[in-house]
């Protein structure tokens, strides 16, 4: 571990794009205007603001990580807090829309707004190419250069993360989707007896064997080529490893990333989805809530929150849902597949 904490490195690129989100709320919407004078749940939201569901989800979670607006637990309303009401509410006299007006024309909020409107993730990185992360990484620059990215991100995480795991029995690791390895490598540090194999799709693959043997990692981790949605996953391993994956995609493909770990993976054995989680509520943490606008700005995701994991997995057939503390506002969510 770094002699010093990060974490606020990463909350400041994390939450890039949560400001801009917040502007084309206010200057281009007039959402909590819109709000305070229709208090209602997701559906009501869309319907009176014209915005799809995935964002206005990531939006209310904001406001209310910010202290602008409530979610009610048992209905889903949604309400402005006097916070909202005393400056982005029309008809105070201690009215902000003005002064967020005057950044409307921002790109970053523009592209924020059609992103709430259509639903559709953006171009990753706010590129002038037209395609999606997950299709860039087709090509073998883009996709080296973003391993490497989530390869620095791991340094300081995974050491974190194998700490956590201890006590959950292993001996061999499947690292779904698992990028350049830098958590198996942490995982296997920690445990001499366990071995690991990373499944990432090509080009991707090409990219993690080079870092695994540029490490010396290349004899306990091995690489598997397959793509995670379209081919099943190699059985025989008894701790199955996601991390910061399903943030990346909807319901649908979350599920059936859970339901193929379910099949694959050894009776009594652990799943792990380690990334950054909503509370329950989804009224925070402040951090997930704009990371979670990074990650619907790019990708067909969001930061899902530890309930809804929990009820997915159970759903996938997983017992015993548990949650750790990691670092940098990262848990892991753990599940047993039944004996």
């Amino acid at each position: 571990m770094p002699p010093t904490d990060p974490t606020a490195l990463y909350r400041a690129r994390d939450g890039i794009y949560a400001d801009d989100l917040l502007v084309a709320a206010v200057a281009h919407l007039d959402a909590l205007t819109w709000l305070d004078a229709h208090p209602t749940g997701l559906d009501g939201i869309c319907a009176g603001l014209g915005i799809a569901a995935r964002p206005a989800d990531v939006l209310v979670t904001l406001l209310a990580a910010m202290g602008l607006a409530t979610r009610d637990a048992a209905d889903g309303t949604v309400r402005t807090t006097q916070l909202a009401r005393d400056h982005l509410v029309a008809g105070s006299p201690h009215d902000l829309r003005p002064y967020y007006a005057s950044l409307a024309d921002r790109p970053g909020a523009r592209e924020l707004l059609d992103v709430l409107r259509s639903g559709a993730p953006a171009a990753w990185s706010s590129a002038a190419q037209g395609e999606g992360w997950a299709d860039r990484l087709d090509d073998p620059g883009f996709a080296a250069s973003f391993t490497a990215a989530m390869d620095a991100r791991g340094n300081f995480l995974a050491p974190a993360l194998a700490e956590a795991l201890d006590g959950i029995p292993a001996t061999h690791l499947l690292d779904v989707a698992g990028s350049s390895g830098v958590y198996a490598c942490a995982l296997v540090d920690r445990r001499p007896g366990l071995w690991a194999t990373v499944v990432e799709r090509a080009p991707v693959d090409v990219a993690a064997r080079t870092l695994l043997r540029r490490r010396g990692y290349a004899e306990r981790v091995a690489v598997h080529t397959a793509d995670v949605f379209t081919e099943p996953l190699p059985g025989g391993a008894d701790l199955h490893l996601v991390s910061h994956t399903l943030h990346d995609w909807d319901e649908p493909a979350v599920r059936t990333l859970l339901a193929a770990s379910h099949d694959a993976l050894q009776p009594g054995g652990w799943l792990v989805d380690h990334d950054t989680h909503l509370d329950r509520d989804k009224s925070g943490p402040l951090a997930v809530a704009r990371y979670s606008v990074l990650l619907m700005h790019s990708t067909q995701g969001r930061c899902w929150s530890v309930g809804e994991i929990e009820e997915m997995m159970r759903d996938a057939g997983f017992v015993d849902v548990q949650v750790r503390d990691c670092v940098a506002d990262r848990t892991a969510v753990l599940a047993r597949k039944d004996t």
